[in-house]
């Protein structure tokens, strides 16, 4: 199987910082994991901007899936199938003007220290 993640970067909106990381924590996270492929998750705060950007969304929450599949098309695709679901309930904490969403597959080794 291939190992890929899948990260969301999204930003609450003003006052809803403690709601949606209570919802990604007790809710979608594990929703998420429910769905075939998913094996893993954890959400992070983004403590600055990159260096040499200039211009990006000021995004304040970064979530990492983990996800083993040999057809990641087919893998994402239960997503759509399920939000705004009893599955899968969203909530209005999100700022979706700026969610943004990318994959990637794994193409070398794992190297840890």
């Amino acid at each position: 199987m291939a190992h890929h993640v899948h990260i969301a970067f999204s930003s609450p909106v003003p006052g809803q910082e403690a709601e949606l990381e209570r919802w990604y924590d007790e809710q979608h996270i594990p929703d998420c994991l429910k769905l075939d492929g998913f094996v893993a998750a954890r959400r992070y705060r983004i403590d600055e901007r990159p260096a040499g950007i200039v211009e990006m969304p000021s995004w304040k929450v970064m979530v990492i899936y983990e996800i083993e599949s040999d057809d990641i098309a087919a893998t994402l695709a239960q997503i759509p199938k399920v939000v705004r679901t009893p599955a899968m309930p969203m909530t209005d904490a999100v700022d979706m003007s700026t969610a943004m969403r990318l994959s990637g597959v794994a193409t070398g080794e794992r190297v840890t220290s």
